[in-house]
């Protein structure tokens, strides 16, 4: 399974308090002072930007405005209660002028919400600010929309399937109403409410998978759409080859590009994947590595084959190092929902088995699939050893429930991508979401532009706004004004 919780480590998202529904939460610093108590929420065909407080979180930038709305779990069954689904908006800086709509942020994840990457986002967007509104939502489960807290998987203690069993038991029959498709119609309610007709649309890693399902659900609002880091909503592989394959390609392409890389790195790889295996020791910890690698390369390609050289040659100290594990447990829910991104990503994401099936007899097609794979699809390594990566969780999903009766896929399977402009964005050493799983995305629209980032990684252009990725967003966003 597409598990992109080792990006946990690396960010710096901030941990949010768990807010009651109907409190309009906020960021400090603004100049207005805060209301005297906190606002009701307000009902979705009402919301008035003017009337948005300023938040109270000095962790946010100055000049977000909060709210939340009530919107039912399901849309076709109100009987499951309704959820407070929290959002911000930053007015566009240049009153004096008309306003050119608004910007729509996606986080990724999933079990990340968005309002918490609003300083991310304004340094991407940069001037189109100045006419345009920021509008961030915080997807059902995440950050400040009731975040999923399911303490066993959350603390580390569990995440395993029979973890994702107690998780779904947790969450009862509200446990199908946590996927994509209901995410982006969250979305969609939110702007309407807002009152804005159209919008441009940005999102990165699962947040494009997510803006992508919003594209095929409620393409007529949309002017433009931007996918940073993007995997397809639909037709992928449950086993995700490109990922493996970019991973295991990034050493060699990482080596013959420094003048400090010596010999062959694939070479270098397959030698030391034997050695492992007539050592009796697990490959997991080196498969793990390099399938966090396209958070940071070319240097984290780098640093992994020089951990192996001197691995060979001796000095095992690097690599025990690079694959001790670290201290499990990942901080409060409103920061990163581990039960959020699993419920997603096992109520959404293709499996090697049916979802409808046993628990029994999920294993065995599991372990079927694994026989019946071709041997050297990633080699050095083998399908069972790739399957069974610990990080990676290809097995966690076995212990959930069987798909909702209400259950709507991200994208229904004979739906047409919109006719809007689209702008796909792929690293070229990105493992977490693959070149070539970019280019599926973009072949799921007509009018799409795909740029392959050279010696990027996951999401570059999010963190450097001068960056070439964040140039080539700006330019494109402006072009397609609407």
């Amino acid at each position: 399974m597409r598990s992109h919780r080792a990006e946990h480590a690396r960010r710096t998202a901030a941990a949010f308090l768990l807010l009651v529904v109907a409190v309009l939460a906020g960021c400090g610093g603004d100049d207005e002072p805060a209301p005297g108590g906190p606002p009701s929420a307000i009902a979705p065909d009402s919301i008035d930007r003017a009337d948005l407080v300023s938040c109270r979180d000095p962790k946010l930038p100055s000049g977000l405005r909060c709210g939340t709305i009530e919107l039912p779990y399901e849309r076709s069954d109100r009987s499951l209660g309704e959820i407070a689904i929290s959002f911000a908006v930053r007015p566009r800086t240049d009153r004096d002028s008309p306003s050119q709509g608004a910007i729509v942020a996606v986080e990724g994840g999933p079990g990340y919400g968005s309002i918490g990457s609003a300083a991310d986002y304004i340094a991407t967007f940069g001037s189109l600010l100045r006419h345009r509104d920021l509008v961030l939502v915080d997807a059902r489960g995440t950050g400040r929309s009731d975040p999923i807290d399911c303490p066993d998987m959350q603390s580390g203690r569990a995440t395993d399937d029979i973890g994702v069993a107690a998780c779904a038991e947790e969450l009862g029959e509200r446990y199908g109403s946590y996927r994509t498709a209901a995410a982006a119609d969250d979305i969609n309610d939110v702007r309407a409410a807002l009152g804005y007709d159209r919008v441009q649309m940005y999102g990165d890693s699962y947040g494009t998978y997510l803006a992508q399902s919003y594209a095929f659900r409620h393409g007529d609002t949309l002017e433009a759409l931007v996918l940073d880091s993007a995997y397809p909503v639909r037709g992928e592989s449950g086993w995700y080859p490109s990922t493996w394959r970019t991973g295991i390609r990034g050493l060699t392409i990482a080596c013959e590009r420094s003048p400090e890389c010596r010999g062959d790195a694939g070479r270098r790889l397959a030698r030391f994947v034997r050695e492992l295996r007539e050592r009796r020791l697990s490959v997991g910890p080196l498969l793990d590595a390099i399938s966090e690698a396209g958070f940071s390369p070319p240097d984290s390609y780098l640093r992994i084959d020089r951990a192996i050289s001197m691995y060979l040659g001796g000095d095992e100290s690097r690599y025990e190092e690079m694959t001790a594990e670290g201290h499990v447990g990942f901080g409060k829910p409103s920061g990163y929902s581990v039960g959020q991104e699993l419920a997603i990503s096992c109520n959404d994401y293709p499996m090697r088995w049916d979802k409808g099936a046993s628990w029994e007899e999920r294993r065995r097609q599991f372990g079927a699939a694994i026989a019946g794979y071709p041997k050297r699809a990633f080699a050095p390594f083998t399908p069972a050893e790739v399957a069974l990566t610990p990080d990676y969780s290809y097995d966690e999903c076995l212990g959930a429930p069987p798909p909702s009766p209400l259950y709507e896929p991200p994208a229904e399977p004979g739906a047409e991508g919109p006719d809007v402009p689209v702008f796909v964005i792929g690293g070229e050493l990105d493992d977490v979401t693959s070149p070539a799983e970019a280019k599926a995305a973009a072949a799921l629209f007509p009018d799409s532009e795909l740029f392959i980032w050279p010696n990027a990684g996951h999401v570059y252009s999010l963190y450097d706004p001068s960056s070439r990725g964040a140039v080539r967003i700006r330019e494109f966003l402006r072009e397609n004004g609407g």
